[in-house]
């Protein structure tokens, strides 16, 4: 079962807090290889996997090939663009296909989320560490 420990970070409402961050590797069909990316939230409150562009811009030959959203999350009257593509994920050695939002901003955090991914998953998150393994 892999397992990551949080990592403390700066914080808008706090001094610091600390954030379940894991890593995984997307496929890039642009680049025919695995790239591996570190710091994405683990989070079973988002419906969908999420990316900035810059990072999607190194997994697919053109972001806006995907199927175009507007999704919004803890504000309600604030929209964010994006487009939906199913991507390969791989977590430690176990691999799916989820959609996964690549906004159209760069300023967005990397996510974890739900849909063909973290519900794949039974989560512990204890304060220090996530362990995550396939149901």
């Amino acid at each position: 079962m892999p397992s990551f420990s949080y990592k403390e970070g700066k914080s808008a409402l706090f001094i610091s807090i600390k954030r379940p961050l894991i890593q995984l590797d997307i496929y890039s069909a642009k680049s025919g290889r695995w790239v591996q990316f570190e710091n994405v939230l683990a989070d079973t409150g988002a419906d969908i996997c999420l990316l900035p562009r810059f990072m999607g811009n190194v997994l697919v030959d053109d972001v806006t090939r995907g199927e175009y959203k507007k999704i919004r999350g803890v504000v309600p009257n604030t929209f964010l663009n994006g487009f939906i593509h199913n991507l390969k994920i791989r977590i430690d050695d176990k691999e799916l296909i989820a959609p996964v939002f690549i906004a159209d901003s760069e300023d967005v955090t990397p996510i974890f989320g739900r849909v063909n991914a973290m519900d794949l998953f039974n989560a512990c998150f204890d304060g220090d560490m996530v362990k995550i393994e396939l149901k």
